[in-house]
């Protein structure tokens, strides 16, 4: 029986009415990224968070997407043993939330709200190679899509094809491309947590359909390709918003999401 973990439940949002909405994590392990969606909901409900294990660097990552499942899943049926139960996920965090759905209504739970934010279907196929995983590693920690890191490009151009991520952490720490608070050991730290999500996502056979109402919100200039969760869900609604894959949490994306989110919050209370 797979163990709850009570500290990895956050509240990003205390008040409200009887159903949390729960988000889950997206690769980097942190839910943080839902506090500006948690503060623009226009509804009264609690909103929390799960967070990755190992993020606190302490403890040991989950080596598989069912595993995160299933201990996301352990510790929210700690804090609340019974639903119904409102889902919410962005990226991997979306895969994460899909399989939670299935292992609650597998066990006679109602999912009524399940939110997958621009989370691409998962694909059996190798990492890339190491520094091509780490410079993407980088874009995604400033919360930017590839080519929109200009420091960071410039940083690295010196290191040639095969450099170790300790080498390029080392350099965009030297060259000031990223916060000065976060060092080279920091990121070192941050990204085998990312590879191993990275990892888990790559190696993950999608698990056949979840039968409970579901949103997918995707930015507007996200491949339709990489999207199709259709067939997974038969009670699937879409919405677009502006942006990308990151800047999709700001200015406009965020408020059409907020929209969209609290709409059917409201709907499903």
């Amino acid at each position: 029986m797979t163990e709850p973990s009570p500290d990895s439940l956050v509240t990003l949002r205390e008040t409200g009415g009887p159903n949390p909405l729960y988000c889950v994590h997206p690769v980097s392990g942190s839910p943080y990224c839902y506090s500006g969606l948690a503060h623009g909901l226009g509804t009264d409900t609690p909103v929390h968070g799960f967070e990755a294990p190992g993020f606190d660097g302490v403890s040991e990552p989950a080596a598989s997407i069912r595993e995160l499942a299933e201990r996301h899943t352990a510790t929210l049926r700690d804090a609340r043993p019974h639903g119904p139960y409102l889902l919410l996920g962005w990226s991997l965090g979306g895969v994460v939330a899909y399989e939670m759905a299935r292992l609650l209504s597998a066990a006679g739970e109602e999912v009524p709200l399940l939110v997958i934010i621009d989370a691409a279907l998962p694909r059996l196929q190798p990492l890339p190679p190491e520094d091509s995983l780490a410079r993407y590693f980088l874009y995604d920690f400033l919360g930017v899509t590839e080519g929109r890191a200009p420091d960071v490009d410039k940083a690295v151009s010196g290191l040639g094809p095969g450099a170790r991520p300790a080498d390029l952490f080392a350099a965009v720490e030297r060259e000031r491309a990223v916060p000065e608070e976060f060092d080279a050991e920091f990121l070192l730290e941050r990204y085998a947590l990312f590879r191993t999500h990275v990892r888990a996502l790559r190696h993950h056979p999608l698990g056949p359909v979840h039968e409970g109402p579901a949103i997918l919100v995707r930015a507007a200039v996200t491949e339709d390709r990489l999207l199709e969760w259709g067939p997974y869900l038969p009670r699937l609604t879409e919405h677009t918003v502006p942006g990308d894959h990151h800047s999709m949490w700001q200015g406009p994306g965020l408020d059409a999401m907020s929209g969209i989110v609290t709409r059917a919050l409201r709907e499903v209370s």
